[in-house]
């Protein structure tokens, strides 16, 4: 995959981020014996992650607004694009030294997400999509959705109440609760999930897993309310319609 300037910025300011998060993640072990110095380790870890990736994006692109989880929204004098960062996704097992948590990015221009990028710390691995030019995974792996359609054959992410975990239980599905919804939606893209379905969401966690996904052959079906998605579902359009026939 040939880049294009966005991507290129986007995953230039993940990657300074990533860096650091990567050291940090390395020292929560120590700190573990200390809450309160754990605890402002892990937001201190959070908020330099977010300052990084806002210091590249706005030298790329100093007249984008941006919407950040740790610092909100910074209007700048184009209103129309709009830079969203979650410095950590997957706050909770970063803090645990659980390492299943990621570095989300992605650009909305004209209320529509045009490009986001996913990059794992721990694994090194960059999941980056545009609209209409496709999802990959570092710069030459394409990303598809599971081709399964079977619900009694699918491995379901989800973050949802119990009554819907037993719902999707009595249809034969295999659960996971990871804890980072950004890479549940990277990893539904490539194919090793194949639905992910979640409660209670915010811009930030799945702007950029919703260009993946789309890019990748998916389908998503959002309720939202301004930033807050009090609901998502996505996988491959048989499993959605699966999905919303068991009242997901």
């Amino acid at each position: 995959m040939r880049s294009s300037a966005t991507l290129y910025i986007m995953q230039r300011a993940a990657e300074k981020a990533a860096f650091s998060l990567s050291r940090d993640f390395g020292e929560l072990e120590k700190l573990q014996v200390s809450h309160k110095g754990f605890r402002n380790f892990v937001t201190s870890a959070d908020r330099n992650s977010e300052a990084r990736i806002v210091q590249e994006l706005t030298h790329a692109r100093p007249d984008y607004s941006l919407v950040c989880e740790e610092s909100g929204f910074t209007e700048k004098e184009d209103k129309n694009s709009v830079w969203i960062v979650d410095p950590i996704d997957g706050t909770s097992n970063f803090m645990r030294g659980i390492p299943y948590f990621a570095i989300n990015i992605a650009l909305r221009v004209n209320n529509e997400f045009t490009a986001g990028v996913t990059l794992d710390p721990v694994r090194g691995e960059c999941y980056k999509a545009e609209l209409g030019q496709g999802a990959f995974v570092g710069q030459r792996n394409r990303l598809r959705v599971s081709g399964r359609e079977n619900l009694k054959e699918a491995v379901v992410a989800t973050r949802v109440s119990l009554d819907l975990d037993e719902k999707l239980i009595k249809a034969g599905v295999i659960l996971r609760k990871t804890g980072s919804i950004a890479l549940d939606l990277a990893y539904l893209s490539a194919g090793k999930y194949d639905i992910v379905v979640a409660h209670g969401a915010r811009l930030w966690d799945i702007a950029a897993g919703m260009v993946l996904v789309k890019e990748s052959g998916g389908f998503i079906r959002v309720n939202s309310s301004g930033e807050y998605y009090n609901m998502i579902a996505a996988s491959s359009k048989k499993l959605l319609d699966s999905c919303i026939n068991l009242g997901l």
